[in-house]
């Protein structure tokens, strides 16, 4: 069933599911069938979730393609033969190390590798070549960080900054919302203005995971899809600890994180979310800065967030019908951010923003290290990756703001 057929269905089961709550009084029952109702329509949303992300991972990866042989002044067709020759080696050296590789392909694998060492050295952490591991071929690093992208679905909404060295760049900050003209007389000199610009270092740190175990008979399985097997133990390891640093990241000796960086919009009070602290927080933001704002927060809050109404008695959160377009809530997209804090004292559980002023940064290399002999009395064999990320909001920060609910007072002694 293709994702336009799943989403009418779900759009119904929600609508039943609404129309059941909508007496003046609710009975137990009829809670426990709404819940049941909005469970299956959540799993409905992950299967088209999945169809959605498949079929726009595939346009990607067309698409990184024919850019490398434009970049390489060669054809899509030729660069994807290219691609599928560092593919097949690739997965030679993951099986087998370098004397899996054949023959045909060893100087290929020995170039990628790098000194022809296959241990990391800490001291030369800085160059990846020279550390030892395998640079992996730049296909395999768009499966990769497609598949960040799905694990933490913020990055699909940040400005990407691809670099080929990890020197910080110094970025311009720059809010110049308050500058206006001004009406002058003929013949009249003009009036000079100060325009404040500052800069601010967009680092990037070097991550790497703990050891992928992987056995000996698992490797010797050719039916065995090896390479997407280590790919997506790479996606979780990274995308978990970037989805805690890029969003409550402290900018020290780690990324800068969205919410660390937001400014409060508007205080919640209580214990709950209102719809007036909604209407106020977009508010909050420039209109010049509203073009393509979005809420954030994580699946926790959205479950309180689904029961709000408007002042008209109208549920905020409409499911979408149409493929390729979000869920909106308040009229707006919504993005799911598991490292957000749920509602409570002290915590900012809600940001709304262009969440594009936000930039996440990647070095050119990936490096997966393969260890041949630290794990063979398991008869298993270890790989890592390690590579160089940063991220941070420099510029524009009144553009994303955060809904804030007061720390809880210290009661008296």
């Amino acid at each position: 069933m293709r994702s336009k057929e799943l989403r009418a269905r779900r759009a119904q089961i929600i609508e039943n599911a609404r129309a059941l709550l909508n007496g003046e009084t609710v009975t137990d029952e009829q809670i426990a069938q709404f819940d049941a109702m909005m469970a299956e329509a959540d799993t409905l949303q992950g299967q088209i979730d999945r169809i959605e992300r498949s079929d726009a991972a595939s346009a990607d990866l067309a698409q990184q393609i024919a850019a490398r042989g434009e970049r390489a002044g060669i054809g899509a067709d030729e660069q994807n033969d290219r691609d599928q020759r560092a593919a097949r080696v690739f997965s030679a050296w993951l099986r087998g190390g370098i004397e899996g590789v054949a023959a045909a392909d060893r100087d290929h694998a020995q170039a990628q590798i790098g000194r022809g060492s296959q241990v990391f050295q800490a001291a030369q952490a800085t160059s990846p070549g020279a550390a030892g591991g395998y640079l992996v071929p730049p296909a395999y690093v768009e499966q990769l960080i497609i598949e960040l992208k799905a694990y933490f679905q913020a990055l699909n909404l940040f400005e990407e900054i691809r670099t080929d060295t990890g020197a910080p760049i110094q970025w311009p900050t720059n809010d110049d919302t308050s500058r206006r003209a001004k009406i002058i007389g003929e013949n009249t000199q003009i009036g000079t203005g100060q325009m404040v610009f500052g800069t601010t270092a967009l680092n990037a740190f070097l991550y790497a995971t703990d050891a992928i175990l992987v056995s000996w008979s698992l490797m010797q399985d050719s039916a065995t899809d090896l390479d997407a097997f280590i790919r997506q133990r790479l996606a979780e390891a990274f995308s978990r600890t970037l989805a805690d640093h890029l969003t409550t990241g402290t900018g020290n000796g780690m990324p800068q994180g969205l919410a660390t960086a937001a400014l409060s919009g508007v205080s919640g009070s209580g214990s709950a979310i209102t719809y007036d602290n909604l209407v106020d927080l977009e508010h909050s933001i420039d209109p010049a800065y509203r073009t393509g704002a979005v809420y954030m927060f994580n699946d926790t809050t959205l479950r309180e967030m689904r029961k709000l109404k408007d002042a008209q008695g109208r549920p905020l959160w409409n499911p979408s019908t149409t493929v390729g377009a979000p869920d909106t809530f308040a009229g707006s997209a919504y993005v799911i951010n598991q490292s957000l804090p749920n509602i409570g004292a002290g915590a900012s559980p809600v940001l709304y923003g262009n969440f594009s002023n936000y930039k996440f940064r990647i070095v050119r290399d990936v490096t997966i290290v393969r260890l041949n002999e630290r794990y063979a009395d398991y008869l298993q064999t270890g790989f890592f990756g390690y590579a160089r990320f940063g991220g941070g909001l420099p510029s524009r920060t009144s553009s994303i703001k955060a809904l804030t609910f007061p720390a809880a007072a210290n009661g008296g002694g």
